[in-house]
């Protein structure tokens, strides 16, 4: 048979286990108190975060719109052409579709929507050289070879305007020759009188 004083220990400890768990309830409670406001907190951080990224991305997109958009306008005199980003949200991203528009109508170039396209690439890799923060050089073979003759003087003096205003090299390999009249140095290569044994030579012109 226990005794008494077996029962009576027996008792007290499981009463210290009652309240050890009791006291440990408490701080399990605390720290999921702790916790769930901790979550959202940073929920609501987040999404102000996030909706300050779209902000952030949407002037990015916006100052690289009115580059290109002055660009084409520059070249393109006459015509009244813009390059414009439309943004939307799809499955919570960010999505941005880029077009560009004649008077307010999409795909009305005529004759010269090949050179717009051209222009805006060109346009389009300066803008990620700069973004990027790569080398401000820029290789160029043939690029405009579609741009109409009537375009090449705007598209020579905007390309200068650019390297001026950026620091940014600009190495241009053309057969036109309208791009001469811009350029800072102008070098011609030609077949040597000995082909086979000379190569090519190069002729600085400017």
């Amino acid at each position: 048979m226990t005794s008494f004083a077996e029962l009576r220990r027996r008792v007290d400890r499981i009463d210290g286990l009652h309240k050890a768990a009791k006291a440990r309830e408490g701080t399990v409670v605390a720290e999921m108190a702790s916790v769930k406001e901790e979550i959202d907190l940073l929920t609501k951080g987040s999404a102000v975060l996030k909706h300050l990224l779209d902000i952030m991305v949407k002037d990015e997109i916006e100052k690289m719109a009115s580059l290109v958009t002055y660009g084409i306008k520059t070249i393109f005199e006459g015509q009244n052409l813009s390059f414009l980003p439309v943004i939307t949200k799809k499955a919570d991203r960010m999505h941005v579709e880029l077009k560009t528009v004649n008077d307010g109508v999409e795909g009305e170039f005529d004759s010269y929507g090949g050179s717009v396209a051209v222009i805006e690439s060109f346009l389009l890799r300066v803008l990620c050289i700069l973004k990027k923060k790569y080398a401000r050089l820029l290789l160029l073979d043939e690029t405009f070879r579609t741009v109409g003759a009537e375009y090449i003087a705007n598209t020579s003096r905007l390309i200068s305007e650019l390297s001026k205003k950026l620091g940014m090299d600009v190495l241009l390999v053309t057969h036109q020759d309208g791009f001469r009249d811009n350029a800072d140095h102008v070098y011609r290569v030609r077949r040597s009188d000995d082909f086979k044994r000379d190569g090519i030579i190069m002729e600085k012109i400017k």
